[in-house]
């Protein structure tokens, strides 16, 4: 058994570290927590020009990040949790995921209005306070999610949302959902508090694994060299993955009169097919004004 908790708040490290620990991780079970400055992460195979408002996102600091594993789009702050875990793939249990969550709050904050909301989130009050995702590779199986405990709610709704109208694709769509802080139900809860009682949590579930190994900092620069790290870093931080790896799609703009063009552009991998030099559709939009 794995505990890890990174204190840095860059949310392209922190994924290459997630990435790093499922190909790398010396021992499973394996819990990961971590907490990103403001940011949108992407699931693998969306569209980033659907998702999220990018132009908004660049004017206020406010990163972009694509992760490993599927499932919608959602909002990073200092008030939400992000948490991994990861097993053996002949191991993995998806709702035993979600248990760890659930019996959590019950006991540290006595919340039993919890349920599955959909496909893959969580919901108090019928509220959506978690989005779940998952990524199977190399017989491991990673099962992560945010976990809002007191995020800027207004900030999630001003860069959640399409930047611009028009677009074309079979790219997975997020799946909107009304939101909500557990901090509203539970004042007391702080994302240390839920941090501590997760890891005895985890232990407690994952008990028979014998005493966990803990990775502070210190312990991860020790067991993950920069030469492994930072490539995978350099990888998650690029427009290749960024915008590139977004599936291909077609874009139809709106006329002066508000009416859509006829005919419209295809992108693949982020950028305009079919013209001149086949420019990064971010800048082709940027030129038009879009």
């Amino acid at each position: 058994m794995l505990i890890v908790q990174s204190r840095s708040t860059d949310v392209y490290r922190n994924l290459a570290m997630e990435e790093w620990l499922l190909d790398h991780a010396p021992e499973l079970p394996l819990l990961y927590l971590y907490v990103n400055d403001p940011c949108v992460v992407i699931g693998k195979n969306q569209n980033p020009w659907r998702e999220c408002r990018l132009s908004l996102m660049e004017k206020e600091g406010v990163l972009l990040a694509r992760r490993i594993s599927g499932g919608g789009a959602v909002y990073h702050d200092s008030g939400n949790l992000n948490v991994s875990v990861m097993v053996d793939r002949t191991e993995y249990v998806e709702r035993k995921q979600y248990d760890l969550i659930f019996q959590t709050l019950e006991t540290m904050a006595a919340l039993h209005n919890l349920s599955i909301l959909g496909k893959n989130s969580l919901g108090i009050d019928g509220l959506k306070f978690s989005g779940q995702a998952f990524c199977h590779r190399r017989g491991r199986s990673l099962h992560h999610g945010t976990i809002l405990v007191n995020a800027d709610l207004k900030r999630l709704g001003r860069y959640l949302g399409p930047e611009v109208e028009g677009i074309e694709t079979r790219a997975v769509a997020s799946v909107p959902a009304k939101v909500a802080n557990l901090s509203e139900y539970a004042p007391e809860l702080t994302v240390k508090k839920l941090s501590d009682a997760l890891i005895e949590k985890f232990q407690e579930m994952y008990g028979s694994c014998g005493v966990p190994e803990c990775w502070s900092d210190v312990e991860i620069e020790k067991n993950c060299a920069a030469t492994q790290l930072l490539p995978i870093i350099g990888k998650i931080s690029s427009n290749d993955w960024k915008l590139g790896h977004t599936p291909r799609f077609f874009f139809h703009p709106p006329s002066p009169d508000g009416f859509r063009e006829t005919g419209g552009v295809e992108v693949q991998k982020g950028r305009v097919v079919g013209l001149d030099g086949a420019p990064l559709f971010a800048e082709w939009l940027s030129a038009r004004q879009l």
